[in-house]
């Protein structure tokens, strides 16, 4: 990063897996990142450690050590993980956002958690989303740099846009732009007029509803009077047009790594079918769906380019990884219907018989 006049304000390091693993600002020590399942964990800056303290989805607060002197603060958070303040033993220390996450780079803030639990930069306070993926300015309101999934895949068209322009129902922690929700991208319409006649979705009950992963669920239906099993997760265009994947944790899982992860606590038996609520689930001729339809013996839906899905209610409360979600109990899709069908053709299903593979 350079300033106007050519000084270097900070040198950035990855490893193999793109994660940010060292930033250098000028003149100070640099900060090495450890992570833990690809979550930060660990920071460490010259004399100073900090490392953040969780219960498996939940942020519980931030130890420092600096030589022998061990300062804890636990944090209060909000749903979507924003620290909205500080606690240690003798004060507390209220945080306020503006809608898209800024806050005053003040009193060494900037060296701990913030918006959507995310860590802010303590150069220019932008969230390295994604372990450093990308930048997020709460400044500007938007992206430094366009997203790789855009505009043709998950990302959408606006390759900028945060959170489809709705910061305080949404969060982007991969950096990517998960397109689950096309009527809030019409700003200025109630849910009550965009929902079903012109934005096109349709809502049906869902049961069993349990998060596998952040931002991954599956789920039960009932498809033509028998049981089906759902996963909702984000993917994208298989790697090189032959790798299908769906995003796990932030990392690629092939239709393989998920068959073994689900099997380990699912009966694929009692289920008559399997629909994939991921985009491209469909493409190329080695899909994922078709691939998972061979591995589990049973005809799987996948979708052609973006599908758009989300479960409702969306203002639920925070699940732990692995828990039900017994307030999940429906799910929006959209089906290209109503207004909005007749210029967005996104709902493109494709299935796939294992009977009739060779």
């Amino acid at each position: 990063m350079l300033a106007k006049h050519g000084t270097l304000l900070c040198h950035y390091q990855y490893d193999p897996l793109d994660r940010l693993i060292n930033c250098s600002p000028f003149a100070q020590a640099s900060v090495q990142r450890f992570y833990l399942k690809d979550r930060l964990a660990t920071e460490i800056q010259g004399a100073v450690q900090r490392s953040i303290m969780r219960h498996d989805d939940q942020l519980l607060g931030q130890q420092q050590c600096q030589s022998n002197a061990v300062e804890t603060r636990l944090f209060v958070i909000d749903q979507q993980r924003s620290v909205l303040n500080l606690l240690d033993r003798v004060s507390s220390r209220p945080i306020a956002y503006t809608p898209y996450g800024y806050r005053p780079a003040e009193n060494g803030l900037l060296n701990l958690l913030g918006f959507n639990g995310q860590r802010p930069d303590p150069i220019t306070g932008h969230y390295l989303l994604g372990n450093g993926y990308r930048a997020f300015n709460p400044v500007l309101m938007r992206f430094n740099s366009p997203d790789s999934w855009s505009p043709f895949g998950e990302g959408g068209l606006n390759a900028y846009v945060y959170c489809v322009g709705d910061p305080v129902n949404k969060e982007d922690s991969t950096g990517h732009f998960p397109l689950r929700n096309i009527a809030n991208a019409f700003t200025g319409f109630s849910e009550k007029y965009i929902m079903g006649p012109v934005a096109g979705f349709t809502r049906k009950p869902v049961t069993n509803a349990i998060k596998i992963k952040q931002d991954a669920y599956i789920f039960d239906d009932i498809y033509k009077h028998k049981p089906r099993l759902n996963i909702l997760a984000h993917s994208g265009p298989p790697i090189d047009g032959n790798q299908p994947f769906i995003v796990l944790d932030g990392k690629a899982i092939t239709p393989r790594q998920l068959h073994d992860f689900l099997e380990s606590s699912l009966d694929f038996e009692k289920y008559s079918s399997i629909r994939m609520l991921c985009c491209c689930s469909a493409d190329t001729e080695n899909s994922f769906a078709s691939a998972f339809s061979s591995l589990t013996n049973k005809p799987v839906k996948g979708f052609l380019g973006t599908v758009s899905a989300e479960l409702t209610p969306t203002s639920r409360k925070s699940v732990a990884i692995g828990a039900r979600d017994i307030e999940a109990k429906k799910i929006d899709i959209f089906k290209n219907r109503g207004i909005v069908g007749l210029f967005f053709k996104v709902y493109r299903p494709k299935k796939f018989d294992p009977i009739r593979q060779t």
